[in-house]
């Protein structure tokens, strides 16, 4: 018994079918972590000043830079300036919304808790969990504060910068 070879639109819809079925889904997972967990697994804190952001695609991904004007380095090698990659953002009318990315504010200044990917793109370490905001309490001492996050059940933090620094020093 012989088969009838398919016809080349079948074979052309087989073909873009199988490409489609081998593209990887590409998602972003976000573990838990504590305040030592982010000490110690990144490779730079710092303190800085968003001073700008640009958005790019990469493939079908869009990704936020945020331009960081470093005024301390809590770890690592000093630096006056980073750029810092987070998923998501809105690139040529598309935009994509991704769980636990924050969106940070030009004019703000926060701490990063932040790594080195292997691309040597520099990243938020744990998304929203890697961001404390800096604010100033009633006794003139800085504070950071890391607001709770629903979506992504991590804790509130509340601390003196000093303690937080000795703490780092300490690891």
């Amino acid at each position: 018994m012989r088969f009838a070879s398919p016809s080349p639109m079948i074979r052309a819809f087989m073909l873009i079918w199988a490409f489609t079925a081998l593209i990887p889904l590409y998602a972003t997972t976000v573990i838990k972590a504590s305040l030592d967990d982010l000490i110690e697994k990144s490779t730079t804190i710092v303190r800085g000043k968003v001073v700008g952001s640009y958005n790019t695609a990469q493939g079908p991904l869009v990704y936020t830079y945020y331009k960081i004007q470093v005024s301390q380095t809590l770890k690592g090698a000093p630096a006056t300036q980073i750029d810092v990659q987070v998923p998501g953002g809105t690139f040529r009318g598309v935009q994509q919304n991704i769980a636990g990315v924050p969106q940070l504010t030009t004019g703000t200044e926060y701490v990063l808790f932040l790594w080195i990917g292997p691309s040597k793109t520099t990243h938020l370490l744990g998304l929203s969990q890697g961001v404390l905001d800096i604010t100033t309490d009633a006794a003139g001492n800085v504070v950071v504060v890391r607001q709770p996050n629903s979506e992504l059940s991590f804790e509130p933090l509340r601390m003196n910068l000093s303690d937080l620094k000795s703490r780092v020093q300490s690891k």
